[in-house]
């Protein structure tokens, strides 16, 4: 049980409403108290997810990654269809749960970027060699929105775990076309 309420799909507000065209995960009916940023976490999620830099594995890859780093099984739950939607196997899933980002089911570029986006995660600073590593493979815009996606996952991860929020995980891609329409707006 959250240690707030999610709030009713009809309390929030109606442009995140329109947004999602549709059902609102949990994570945005709690995002619904804070009424004046929820569209605008809500768009910046919809634009990373469907129109980064990054292609859509590297991204759910970032995600799990993110999601193990900050201890957010919610997200973990949330990104387990999107990423198998997306082409993410199930070696790969497994690999980026048990922290072995240099496993075989990567390509060097993959692995420079998981190393790198783990390495951020759990530090302040990244080291001259982990970065000299993913800058050979990724741009700079590619780099900074690795980034960019890390401290939005942990905004989303830190709601989710301090407030305790319920997996609300769907069997279908219905997240994916949420996002996708989301976007669109």
């Amino acid at each position: 049980m959250s240690r707030i309420p999610c709030l009713d799909t009809e309390a929030l507000p109606e442009t995140l409403r329109s947004l999602s065209q549709g059902r609102v995960i949990n994570v945005y009916r709690m995002l619904g108290h804070a009424p004046r940023s929820v569209t605008q976490i809500a768009r910046l999620g919809a634009a990373l997810f469907a129109d980064g830099s990054l292609g859509a594995i590297d991204r759910e890859l970032l995600i799990l990654i993110y999601a193990t780093a900050f201890e957010a099984e919610y997200e973990w739950a949330q990104h387990v269809p999107i990423s198998r939607a997306a082409g993410v196997t199930d070696a790969q899933r497994e690999a980026v749960r048990h922290s072995r980002y240099d496993a075989e089911v990567f390509t060097p570029a993959q692995q420079a970027l998981l190393g790198f986006a783990a390495a951020a995660a759990a530090s302040p600073h990244v080291d001259d060699a982990r970065h000299a590593a993913v800058a050979a493979h990724y741009t700079e815009e590619q780099i900074v929105e690795t980034l960019v996606l890390a401290g939005f996952y942990y905004l989303l991860a830190r709601v989710c775990t301090v407030l305790d929020i319920e997996i609300d995980a769907p069997e279908t891609d219905e997240l994916v076309r949420m996002a996708q329409t989301m976007h669109s707006h």
